[in-house]
């Protein structure tokens, strides 16, 4: 039989990508286009709609075919998506997709599937999140924080160095509050001997703490870059997608990495368009993105949620507004 795996959203994803299509190509299935493949894969993303939207548009072409989504799917989506007749997988039951699939030992397919991340150069350290931003589906579809101990995440990396991989990031939804603390581990795989470089995403800046920026600043296995979302430089609007931090302890924060390693780049995420934006809070932002000069901002056009708290604000400002302020971030960042 063969399958064709989409992968829509963040490097979560993608890395669950890997071990998917790895765990598939060695239970014989064979990866193939879309239109020839026996049956589909997608893993969705947790912040917009229009993926969800992207996925329903697909399956008038797709029909005859076996659609399996999985990856963060809210509760009303899942309905919808049942209703067109796609079948919903929890990726963290790799042992479900046996019945789905109608294969005999689950056993092997657990084994597979955690074989298959060691081939990603990312190495999750904790799934999950507590902080429920009101544009986000990560808290109702991962579900809350849940950190690996630290002896499992230094053996993965163990295995990556073996490897000779030399570029490991570590993921999670919100590394900065890892359970068994996040500089702490830092500092133990800093210390593996090997020549390899670790990154991280992704951060939070309530709990981007002085020991985490020194961790970055001062290890020298540790990447000179932080990813610091902002998501937008107006206090109004940072309450509003439940983000609990002002723009002036954001810019303190920058401050604090710049005292400790001025070489440290500096990246970030912003969302423009959020409802009840006014051009004063968007100047808001391209105010800290003038300020910041980062290395690389990814910017998004917010699009509404069904599930997520922000989604009853409806979604007042145009599609053309928010291009035209996407295009003044893109090009203070990107450009």
């Amino acid at each position: 039989m063969t399958y064709y795996l989409w992968t829509i959203g963040c490097q979560y994803n993608v890395h669950d990508g890997i071990r998917l299509g790895y765990l598939l190509n060695r239970l014989g299935f064979i990866e193939s286009p879309a239109d020839d493949a026996d049956f589909v894969i997608i893993l969705a993303c947790a912040v917009r709609q229009t993926a969800v939207d992207r996925i329903l548009g697909k399956l008038k072409y797709w029909r005859g075919k076996k659609i399996i989504v999985s990856g963060c799917v809210l509760p009303a989506d899942r309905k919808k998506l049942a209703r067109a007749g796609v079948l919903f997988w929890d990726i963290e039951k790799p042992q479900d997709l046996a019945d789905i699939l109608a294969l005999k030992d689950k056993g092997q397919i657990e084994v597979l599937f955690r074989e298959g991340g060691k081939l990603s150069s990312y190495v999750p350290i904790m799934v999950g999140c507590n902080n429920f931003c009101s544009y986000c589906a990560v808290p109702y579809t991962r579900g809350r924080e849940r950190s690996r101990p630290i002896n499992e995440v230094l053996s993965d990396v163990k295995a990556l160095i073996k490897r000779h991989v030399r570029d490991i990031t570590l993921l999670g939804q919100n590394v900065d509050s890892y359970g068994y603390g996040f500089a702490k581990l830092l500092k133990k795989l800093n210390d593996l001997p090997g020549n390899f470089q670790i990154s991280f995403i992704s951060n939070h800046p309530k709990d981007m703490t002085d020991d985490i920026i020194e961790a970055v600043a001062e290890l020298p296995k540790i990447k000179k870059e932080i990813h610091l979302p902002l998501q937008s430089g107006s206090d109004k609007i940072l309450k509003a997608m439940n983000r609990p931090y002002s723009k002036k302890q954001y810019l303190k924060i920058v401050e604090k990495v710049r005292h400790a390693g001025p070489e440290i780049k500096i990246t970030s995420d912003a969302i423009v368009g959020f409802p009840g934006e006014t051009e004063a809070d968007f100047q808001q932002t391209v105010e800290v993105f003038k300020k910041v000069h980062y290395a690389v901002a990814y910017v998004s056009k917010y699009s509404p949620r069904a599930g997520t708290a922000a989604f009853k604000l409806g979604d007042p400002i145009n599609w053309d507004e928010k291009k035209r302020r996407w295009k003044i971030l893109d090009e203070i960042a990107n450009k």
